[in-house]
């Protein structure tokens, strides 16, 4: 079984593609998957946002904007997640297609026009989205995203359980992640080179308390 820790901006249209590529891809792969996807809210990914929607990066009040933009998109997404994995995915995909590809402003009225197309509970998730519980998941996955060293978005963890060993793959950036699919159908053999060449130590229960890891225990 692979396990895959994909980070990503809840608005970003280089995101976008990369998790449409691999949830389209997923059911092709021989082997089991299991893809957790986790928001990453940082200078760079604030940074890269900005340079894409053509932002002068300088100006501190628009920096400001911008990533609480993110952040709120970020509790959002993650509030979605207290409903299935299913329909956070769903509305991760639509928020980002809308905002970080068409460009759409991000708004109350948005947020709630594509939530509910998902078929979700639209009166829980307005309640759960201000809830501690979602800022405190949110912080999880920020601390999981710190531990296992990655710095921009998207950038992606990927473990083999048939493996003894205990390091992962890390792929930074759009590029590293066009690989992936490879990575996912490689022998053991092969996958232990590419983890000597990018290795990542896998993280402690501890630092993934918070995020779905009952696989982690097999």
């Amino acid at each position: 079984m692979i396990e895959i820790f994909l980070f990503v901006n809840p608005i970003g249209p280089i995101c976008y593609q990369v998790e449409k590529e691999l949830l389209e891809n997923l059911t092709k792969y021989r082997k089991k998957i299991h893809l957790q996807i986790l928001p990453l809210v940082n200078l760079t990914s604030v940074g890269v946002s900005m340079e894409y929607l053509s932002m002068d990066k300088t100006d501190l009040l628009l920096r400001n904007d911008q990533t609480k933009l993110i952040y709120t998109a970020s509790l959002d997404y993650k509030a979605a997640q207290l409903q299935g994995k299913k329909i956070a995915r769903d509305f991760l995909l639509k928020l980002q297609q809308h905002v970080g590809v068409d460009k759409k402003a991000y708004s109350e009225q948005l947020v709630q026009e594509l939530f509910s197309e998902t078929r979700g509970d639209l009166t829980m998730f307005l309640e759960d989205r201000q809830s501690e519980l979602v800022k405190k998941n949110f912080l999880t996955d920020q601390t999981v995203a710190k531990d296992m060293g990655i710095t921009i978005t998207p950038s992606a963890v990927v473990y083999n359980f048939a493996c003894e060993r205990e390091y992962g793959v890390l792929l930074e950036g759009a590029k590293a992640l066009a690989s992936l699919p490879a990575l996912c159908e490689t022998s053991d053999d092969q996958f232990a080179f590419l983890e000597r060449k990018n290795a990542l130590k896998k993280p402690t229960l501890s630092t993934l308390q918070g995020v779905d890891h009952k696989l982690i225990l097999l």
